[in-house]
């Protein structure tokens, strides 16, 4: 090879190389939504038991099992954003922004909390098994859960929750944004059927 071919050769590795590392990552999470602090239930009176529920169990699609985050671009086609990744596992994300809105709609005599910290047997285990999890950027997000309310004692109560949120902007946080909004709404219906158990 010529000297002038190397040396070219050399200099748009080195450009290349350049234009790579200026490209940043950027990491989102999800998170609990304030509004639900209109419909949070009054703090609970001092000497009142304490409910423990815990967050035993969260699946959620392969497709979406990832640090990148993934929209879909066309009906058999995603895109899997390599400089767009979430701050932590998605199933634990989800899993905190569920605490963060479960505690805040039942309110002080519940203690909401992850997995089963060791000598606590918590009176009611949820359990989350996302079957959709979709986002389509500047256009909306989709979220389908199907989930489980199952106390120490008595029935177990079950159900299915969608929710659908739009993106407000053409970014990824908007997206992170809408599904936390989503997350929620899905979050009301869990806490309506744990507020029904008879725990007393």
């Amino acid at each position: 090879m010529k000297l002038w071919n190397r040396v070219a050769l050399a200099g748009t590795v080195l450009s290349l190389a350049a234009c790579a590392s200026s490209l940043k990552t950027n990491f989102y999470t999800l998170s609990g939504e304030p509004a639900l602090a209109q419909g949070a239930k009054p703090a609970a009176a001092t000497g009142v038991a304490l409910i423990h529920v815990s967050i035993a169990q969260v699946a959620i699609p392969e497709i979406v099992d990832r640090r990148q985050l993934v929209v879909r671009t066309a009906p058999n086609r995603v895109e899997i954003a390599d400089f767009h990744q979430w701050a932590e596992p998605l199933r634990l994300g989800i899993a905190r922004a569920l605490v963060q809105d479960l505690a805040t709609q039942l309110g002080a005599r519940f203690v909401v909390l992850i997995g089963q910290p060791a000598g606590l047997l918590p009176e009611v285990r949820v359990s989350l098994d996302v079957q959709k999890l979709e986002a389509v950027r500047g256009e909306s997000v989709t979220l389908e859960m199907v989930w489980s309310v199952r106390p120490a004692k008595g029935e177990v109560r079950s159900g299915r929750s969608s929710a659908e949120e739009r993106v407000a902007s053409n970014d990824y946080a908007a997206i992170a944004a809408a599904y936390s909004r989503a997350l929620a709404r899905v979050a009301r219906d869990i806490g309506a059927a744990i507020a029904a158990l008879q725990l007393s």
